[in-house]
């Protein structure tokens, strides 16, 4: 078993061979490298704390030692081809589809014996994986924990440091396999509140959430159980206190409202027709959040990197300069994860803002009409068919940074009169290939298409339904990043944009029915279920619906 700081102390000495260690030079300024100066040298380096900025080339760190050793050491573990190898394949928000477009919530009969309806619908819901991309639910779609250059690559530079640790056998394959296949879990619960109100032949109905959102990332127990013989166990007390902080966010709140109103159109013996528009109005709103998980922050910045500690630790050999020095490299390394956190799993309860205006139609046909039979008298088939177009808005979205291949090109990292240039160009690379930056961005989600059709049996007190929905939207737009044409031109905007989404579901319902003197009382039970999915997840649902009809 490999221990999680072993790992984390051989990529802290990794880090350490670039800036710490003295190198001897030859007469052609040619460093004479001795990788024994690493753990036996005795003298003291300078402490200091460097800034990673939005610059290249900038002399923005003292130094004891010369640049020239530095950048021999980099070369000799192949940081600048590793540097040009991405880490983050994507970085796009993952795609929702709101509560409001779920199948469970449309209305769960054809026909109301009163004009006026009221209904609170408690509800659980639950995805269990989440697409990254179109195509995968795997983490490994979204970073590069199975692509053969970036392992290779890793591979030479840490061969370099086992060389000295000859008791360690790390797999880098095999560690970045054991998350290979992570996912982000959904849960949802709360109520939908709704209400309709029926005239002579219009109707409006407004429908509301108020719900928990929880969102974390997930691995099944058999991997979970591959990650502990692998790194070891933390106490239950300090992994509920460690998922907590990173592995999962969750809020609660009031979600967007929807606001229908429509009018019959065409009424036949053997069909009918209304049509209508409908506005999904932005009242999403969080009223509270970090019960079990925590919020994220987004930042736009790069973080601050002391490394004072991990000059320390290696040179120092102390138990305490170790702990520092692990210390930076774990916040570093967690404040990477959290910017994925924030990106993956701090969602809105909403549309992130975006109005939505939309027509609709909806059809009803007895299918009496078609088929004489005593049991189809009992029967009607339902249909209804939406376009909505999601206004544009302003969202923080997270970005990385292209590789510029032009500025490698013009770097030679073998020139050690250059060494200072090159190892400021380096130290900058590796922050942008580490670090996700959010920028507003003015965001056009696109369109939203949504067709349900169902058949509904009822009679005097009883009813069922089966039916089918579909649901797509088109890919999202970025029409400005609020940020220096500087920055905007290196961002790797492609990467940050969602994939086309298309989803079909089966759902369905039980119904019972109580008249009393003043008003009819509808208990139904209502499911919906995945059967195909792109670009979205693999969720169901269920809900329990009380509705009053007067």
């Amino acid at each position: 078993m490999i221990k999680l700081n072993t790992i984390i102390m051989l990529i802290m000495s990794l880090f350490s061979l670039s800036i710490t260690t003295p190198v001897k030079t030859t007469e052609n300024n040619i460093p004479s490298f001795q990788f024994d100066d690493i753990f036996f040298d005795e003298e003291d380096d300078q402490l200091f704390n460097t800034e990673f900025l939005d610059t290249v080339g900038t002399d923005h760190i003292t130094r004891k030692i010369n640049p020239e050793d530095i950048m021999f050491i980099l070369n000799e573990i192949g940081a600048p081809e590793l540097l040009q190898t991405p880490f983050f394949l994507h970085t796009n928000v993952l795609n929702q589809r709101n509560l409001l477009d779920q199948p469970v919530f449309e209305p769960d009969r054809a026909d109301y014996p009163g004009k006026t309806i009221i209904g609170i619908s408690p509800f659980v819901r639950r995805k269990n994986r989440s697409n990254f991309t179109k195509n995968s639910t795997k983490l490994s779609s979204y970073i590069s924990l199975t692509e053969e250059l970036l392992i290779s690559r890793l591979e030479n530079a840490i061969g370099k440091i086992l060389e000295f640790f000859p008791q360690y056998d790390i797999d880098i394959a095999k560690i970045f396999l054991l998350f290979d296949n992570m996912t982000v879990e959904q849960r949802q619960a709360g109520f939908m509140l709704h209400g309709t109100k029926r005239w002579n032949k219009t109707t409006l109905r407004i429908m509301a959430p108020l719900y928990y959102l929880e969102n974390n990332f997930s691995l099944t127990k058999k991997e979970q159980d591959a990650v502990a013989d692998e790194f070891g166990t933390m106490n239950p007390e300090e992994e509920e206190v460690f998922r907590k902080k990173h592995f999962i966010s969750d809020k609660i709140g009031l979600g967007d409202t929807r606001i229908e109103i429509d009018q019959r159109v065409l009424k036949r013996p053997a069909f009918s027709l209304r049509a209508g528009a409908q506005a999904t109005i932005p009242t999403a709103w969080t009223w509270g959040k970090g019960f079990l998980g925590s919020g994220f922050a987004k930042p736009s910045t790069y973080p601050v990197l002391n490394l004072e500690p991990i000059f320390d630790a290696i040179p120092a050999q102390s138990e305490q300069a170790i702990i520092d020095a692990f210390n930076v490299f774990r916040d570093l390394f967690l404040d990477s994860f959290d910017r994925v956190a924030a990106d993956l799993l701090d969602t809105s309860l909403g549309n992130n803002g975006h109005l939505g205006l939309g027509v609709f139609i909806r059809t009803s046909s007895p299918l009496g009409s078609l088929v004489k039979t005593p049991l189809a008298q009992h029967f009607k088939l339902t249909n209804r068919t939406s376009a909505e177009l999601l206004l544009r808005a302003r969202e923080k979205r997270f970005y990385i940074n292209k590789i510029n291949e032009q500025a490698f090109n013009q770097h030679n990292f073998t020139d050690y009169a250059q060494a200072a240039e090159n190892v400021a160009f380096l130290e900058q690379q590796a922050i942008e290939r580490l670090f996700l930056r959010a920028f507003s961005t003015d965001i056009f989600p696109g369109a939203i298409f949504r067709w349900t059709s169902a058949a509904r049996y009822t009679n005097n007190n009883f009813g069922y339904t089966l039916g089918l929905d579909f649901w797509a939207q088109t890919q999202n737009k970025f029409h400005s990043i609020e940020a220096p044409q500087t920055i905007i031109k290196k961002l790797d905007i492609p990467k940050a944009k969602p994939p086309f989404a298309t989803q079909f579901k089966l759902f369905g319902n039980i119904i019972f029915k109580r008249k009393t003197a003043l008003n009819n009382w509808f208990i139904s039970l209502n499911g919906d279920t995945i059967l195909f999915n792109k670009g979205l997840g693999n969720d169901y649902s269920l809900t329990l619906n009380f509705e009053a009809s007067f």
